[in-house]
């Protein structure tokens, strides 16, 4: 499919990842893959215990005495489709696409996972190359950054020799990233108590927002499919007639949801009154969400998926009004989106949270809240609110997968040659600055704190959804630039 697309070996590369399931988690068959890619060309190579690969490759001539070089990214992309496509993205690979003015590289029905792909593709290109000066080069591919960044978590410091390091998981042509927010994941869990009831089952969802990166979108006035669905079934009223089975929306903590749906049991009755109550809302509300999310869809039908909540045909395990009530309590005043902006640097995100996912475990209803802050005590604070929240509504709070911050480094020999690179390349100004989304550099500088690091890549555009799709011209002048810049780090 990307065949003639330059450069050819990048490509060659990318196809072949996208051509191998690698969701979060599912990162084993790509482990593999980058192993065997090593064995192929007689480099050294080590897979640890977490599952991180290595791959070393000596400097060219010339180039022994440079300093090695880090070259990173993760094996694991967010996994996420159309609610119409039908492919098990966990077995499966992807459908690549080329946009019709032969601009983009995208994946059909899915996300395309372009910024974990793009950086293992470069980084293969460069090892398998015999033309490229260099200093000695390690490819470290970390598994399961999407969903915690376990990989740079795990990461034995002896394992690595190279302190210069490039993090290739950008998504912004001529944007050097030099610091980025850290993060953590508030877990809310309220338990729920059911009752057993007959009826016929209705699906209540929330379709159509745009959603996107929680770091790079959240202020973008994107709106939140779950909270959405939260405010239908508040301006529903219906107290007992709102009997639901389940709740579920969402995919990822660090990606604004996209859709959410509650299934619900009804009689009769409930059912007429119930429709009632959906149209009023539904005329209420959309005119107004619409504004945000052109594309946004209310849905009510039948449906028999009544799942684990099933007794038998038409009858029920539902959960009771005090239940419903917490849960929603809790969704209604739940902060979204952002709750500071940075005095400096002036215009970026400081402090927000992004109500990522919920779900229903059993007779439990768990939420997931991704915070990201540039300030290690307003992250504390906000996840501590969250956390008193879910309290005050009846929940448990947990905390999970935290992360530091990767601070601006005042002086980097690294970020000065990555400039002066891209000015030769470039004829221009690249744009130095740091990101309200985590990157694994903190985590990688807090093993390793002499580590001098930078993060940059090609122009992806939503990122975490399935209209993500990757600029075919700014890949090939990425790659000049990563060239160009291996070759002045090889110089000493």
């Amino acid at each position: 499919m990307l065949e003639g697309l330059k450069p050819s070996a990048v490509w060659k590369y990318f196809e072949e990842i996208c051509a191998i399931p690698h969701g979060s988690g599912n990162v084993a068959q790509i482990g593999a893959y980058l192993a065997g890619f090593a064995e192929k060309n007689g480099l050294a190579c080590i897979t640890e215990p977490c599952g991180n690969v290595i791959i070393r490759k000596d400097a060219t001539p010339g180039c022994e005495n440079a300093p090695a070089v880090v070259l990173q990214g993760h094996m694991d992309m967010v996994a996420v489709k159309d609610g119409d496509c039908e492919k098990d993205m966990t077995r499966e690979g992807l459908d690549l696409a080329i946009s019709e003015d032969g601009q983009f590289v995208y994946a059909e029905g899915t996300s395309l996972g372009g910024d974990d792909g793009i950086a293992l593709a470069y980084g293969l290109a460069i090892l398998a190359a015999d033309d490229i000066a260099h200093p000695a080069i390690e490819l470290v591919a970390t598994v399961d950054e999407e969903t915690g960044m376990d990989g740079a978590r795990e990461l034995l410091a002896e394992d690595v020799k190279g302190r210069r390091w490039l993090n290739l998981d950008s998504e912004d042509e001529g944007v050097l990233l030099a610091g980025c927010a850290g993060g953590l994941t508030q877990k809310s869990m309220f338990g729920v108590s059911r009752d057993t009831v007959s009826g016929s089952l209705l699906r209540i969802s929330v379709t159509g927002c745009r959603g996107g990166h929680s770091g790079t979108e959240i202020d973008k006035n994107r709106a939140n499919a779950i909270l959405i669905l939260a405010s239908l079934l508040r301006e529903m009223d219906f107290g007992k007639m709102l009997q639901p089975l389940w709740i579920a929306g969402g995919e990822k903590d660090n990606a604004i949801p996209t859709s959410a749906e509650m299934v619900i049991c009804v009689n009769d009755y409930e059912r007429i009154e119930i429709c009632r109550a959906f149209d009023r809302a539904e005329r209420k509300l959309l005119p107004v969400y619409r504004m945000q999310e052109p594309g946004l869809s209310f849905v009510l039908e039948e449906t028999e998926d009544g799942g684990e909540h099933m007794i038998q045909e038409g009858s029920y395990r539902v959960m009771n009004e005090s239940s419903v009530e917490k849960v929603l309590n809790f969704l209604s005043l739940v902060p979204f989106g952002v709750s500071a902006m940075s005095e400096e640097p002036k215009g970026l995100v400081e402090t927000s949270n992004n109500v990522g996912i919920i779900r229903t475990a059993g007779d439990t209803v768990i939420v997931d809240s991704s915070v990201r802050s540039l300030v290690p005590l307003r992250k504390q604070q906000l996840g501590d609110k969250i956390a008193l929240l879910t309290t005050m509504c009846g929940g448990i709070a947990e905390r999970h997968s935290e992360y530091p911050g990767w601070e601006f480094r005042p002086e980097s020999v690294l970020r000065e040659a990555w400039v002066e690179t891209y000015r030769e390349v470039y004829g221009a100004e690249p744009v130095v600055t740091t990101i309200h989304a985590g990157l694994e550099c903190g985590l990688i500088i807090e093993h390793m704190p002499e580590t001098d690091a930078v993060s940059f890549g090609p122009n992806i555009f939503d990122i975490h959804t399935t209209s993500e799709r990757m600029e075919i011209a700014s890949v090939e002048r990425t790659w000049n630039l990563l060239v160009k810049l291996l070759e002045r780090l090889g110089r000493g």
